[in-house]
């Protein structure tokens, strides 16, 4: 069979390759982002936990990445936590760490100490390289304090604060985020009940779920 018409090779491979990973080693990072990640299911062990969960994002202005489109902007890290205050709790451990100083019960509850506060606000984050599963992942070791005399430099990515609660939470913050966030939040009970405030005969159990800090976040 003769085939005419111009040659139709096979394309250049695109995609598929590994995106840079933020450098392991101690960096200044300034907090740009917090996120209400709401109650999601959590698996330890093969159990299954309902935890409310939040996010923490850095930018780390002195490690600029060096191609694709993002070339020459900082990057940035992601931390998820448990949102709980609880002694042994690891976001309790790091903010203490941060803020070079313990809290208090003033600290907590209304009128306490603001989370949003964190924002805009410098540190230094360790962070070090860990294989798992045939894959090498950049984890966070440890949080603390900058060195006295370190510059916050002004943020470069847009600060966000998105809370799910009523009085704070805001959708063009929500729609700003990428699909992958989106589709964790909507799925919390606190999202869902932004959404459609009517009360239900019976209460969500992921909402009466208590938090178990021994699972890690």
């Amino acid at each position: 069979m003769d085939l005419k018409g111009t040659d139709m090779h096979l394309p250049e491979p695109t995609g598929g390759a590994d995106f840079e990973r933020v450098p392991p080693g101690t960096h200044l990072a300034v907090c740009y982002r917090f996120i209400d990640l709401g109650t999601q299911e959590v698996v330890w062990q093969g159990e299954s936990k309902f935890q409310r969960k939040v996010m923490l994002s850095w930018e780390l202005p002195n490690e600029l990445m060096q191609t694709g489109d993002y070339a020459g902007k900082p990057f940035t890290f992601h931390q998820r936590y448990t949102w709980s205050m609880s002694d042994k709790a690891n976001l309790r451990h790091h903010l203490e760490a941060w803020r070079g100083k313990a809290f208090q019960d003033s600290d907590f509850g209304p009128g306490g100490f603001n989370i949003k506060n964190i924002i805009g606000k410098g540190c230094l984050l360790n962070l070090v390289e860990q294989e798992k599963g045939g894959k090498v992942y950049t984890n966070l070791a440890s949080v603390s304090s900058p060195m006295k005399g370190m510059q916050t430099p002004p943020l470069v990515n847009e600060p966000v604060y998105l809370a799910l609660t009523p009085d704070d939470f805001e959708m063009i913050v929500y729609d700003q985020l990428s699909e992958r966030l989106k589709e964790t939040i909507s799925a919390s009970p606190e999202y869902k009940k932004l959404m459609d405030p009517k009360p239900k005969p019976e209460a969500d159990a992921r909402e009466m779920a208590e938090l178990d800090d021994e699972i890690p976040f």
